[in-house]
């Protein structure tokens, strides 16, 4: 059966019901149930290249195997197209301008509760392991973990899957006999790409491109490539995934060898997705825009003794990433935390959010609202208004706002009430700029993620 189809909505409806009812009944799961808790976040994975998001290639083979015992969210979308907001929004369950992403990449305000605090606080040991500045203690992400692991944080051309995956199982080994909660953050997918001989998915190219090429140089031979470029270009991304995707069975395998595998709360993610000149603009890489490819992103969460999955076809957004892990879990957001982040497991299909909002968060170029089938980008650089209905034309090729103007009135007025709503609650936090290094600042630069 087709996951979109409408029998299997149908089914998952009255699945989320009867869940909903043995909630009601029972009550809250205790925390005691969820001893560990494992956090996987994998940067720059867009859903239509994982094989249970219906990808051709085998670039997912253990993460497709772990999705049939998860809730699947097959239209989950990123509130930003870059890393630093898009998990600071996760981690937080606050929208990325409230956080204050306006202009300049920012540390998560201290005010602002993470995840990892949340955990912390109910008795748990925490810990993080990451491979990227952008997620790294001078932009905030350390908030509430007892360890903090930047080991991995070597640049763009640094292999990094095999170092977390060995620190994800010291560390499990280590606690295992405690509540813990541990996050992952893979970063090998990201540019740069770099070939794994064992997962050569285009061994007949024959071109100038090559593996491990700068995204910059990548990016200037972006308008004479040709269509075997392009091919190329994927096949090195899909390599990078399917590397990914090894190191992260690794460490299933290692957990079921445990014996604790059945017991865990497990959760796997992408913060957004990568373009690979879908568009005019001939753009590679992500940041510049919110078309699907860059905010379409897989998320599934696997609940403890759960061995058969659940596909929810809603549209979701990952500012419920936070409210929703913590009640996988068995606990509460402390009541007096404000956040616009809502339980995907426990409010069922109805009291979903209807309207989802993803932006650019830099320098303000592109927002956009999906409502049902329809999704509307306002790109402000053109001052223009485009709309797309994502049923027909999932690709976003055609835009249709000339013949469905009542549809781009509401979408419109769903950007503006949605931008007002954050104006509002930009006071909650301030931006914080991080203290990087003259080094770090001029990688970054190089890189397109700041001024």
């Amino acid at each position: 059966m087709n996951p979109g189809s409408p029998d299997a909505r149908n089914i998952v409806t009255v699945i989320f019901l009867v869940l909903i009812l043995v909630t009601t009944l029972w009550g809250e799961v205790p925390a005691n149930t969820s001893p560990g808790v494992i956090v996987i976040i994998v940067d720059t994975v867009r859903a239509d290249h994982l094989g249970c998001y219906g990808y051709h290639r085998e670039t997912s083979p253990n993460i497709d195997r772990f999705s049939q015992e998860c809730v699947l969210f097959t239209k989950a979308i990123s509130p930003a197209p870059w890393t630093t907001p898009a998990i600071a929004s996760m981690f937080t369950g606050q929208f990325p301008y409230v956080l204050g992403f306006q202009d300049e990449a920012v540390a998560v305000d201290k005010r602002a509760l993470c995840l990892a605090e949340i955990f912390r606080d109910n008795g748990y040991v925490t810990a993080g392991v990451i491979s990227h500045t952008y997620v790294s203690a001078k932009f905030g992400f350390d908030q509430g973990f007892d360890s903090f692991d930047e080991e991995n944080v070597k640049g763009h051309l640094h292999v990094s899957s095999p170092s977390i995956t060995d620190k994800a199982i010291a560390f499990i080994d280590a606690h295992k006999e405690e509540r813990f909660f541990l996050f992952l953050h893979y970063f090998d997918p990201h540019f740069t790409y770099i070939l794994h001989e064992q997962y050569d998915f285009y061994p007949d190219y024959q071109g100038n491109l090559h593996s491990g090429q700068r995204i910059s140089a990548l990016r200037r031979a972006s308008t004479e490539m040709t269509e075997e470029d392009k091919q190329y270009v994927i096949a090195l991304y899909d390599s990078e995934i399917r590397f990914t995707d090894e190191h992260i069975g690794r460490l299933f395998k290692h957990l079921d060898e445990l014996g604790i595998y059945e017991d865990l709360l497990i959760v796997f993610a992408a913060d957004h997705g990568e373009a690979f000149l879908e568009r005019d603009e001939h753009w590679i890489g992500h940041t510049k825009n919110v078309y699907q490819e860059l905010i379409h992103v897989p998320f599934m969460i696997r609940l403890p003794h759960s061995d058969e999955g659940l596909v929810v076809g809603d549209w979701v957004s990952l500012v419920d990433f936070m409210p929703t892990v913590v009640s996988a879990a068995g606990l509460a957001v402390p009541d007096g935390y404000q956040h616009e982040g809502r339980n995907l497991l426990g409010a069922g299909p109805v009291a979903r959010r209807q309207t989802i909002f993803s932006e650019t968060d830099r320098w303000g170029d592109q927002e956009a609202v999906i409502h049902g089938n329809w999704k509307a980008i306002n790109d402000n650089n053109s001052g223009r208004l485009y709309l797309f209905d994502l049923v027909s034309d999932p690709g976003e090729t055609m835009d249709v706002s000339g013949e469905n103007k009542d549809i781009l009135i509401e979408l419109r007025t769903d950007l503006q009430e949605t931008r007002m709503d954050l104006e509002q609650k930009t006071s909650r936090f301030e931006s914080v700029a991080p203290k990087l290094t003259p080094q770090e600042i001029r990688r970054l630069k190089s890189l397109g993620y700041i001024r």
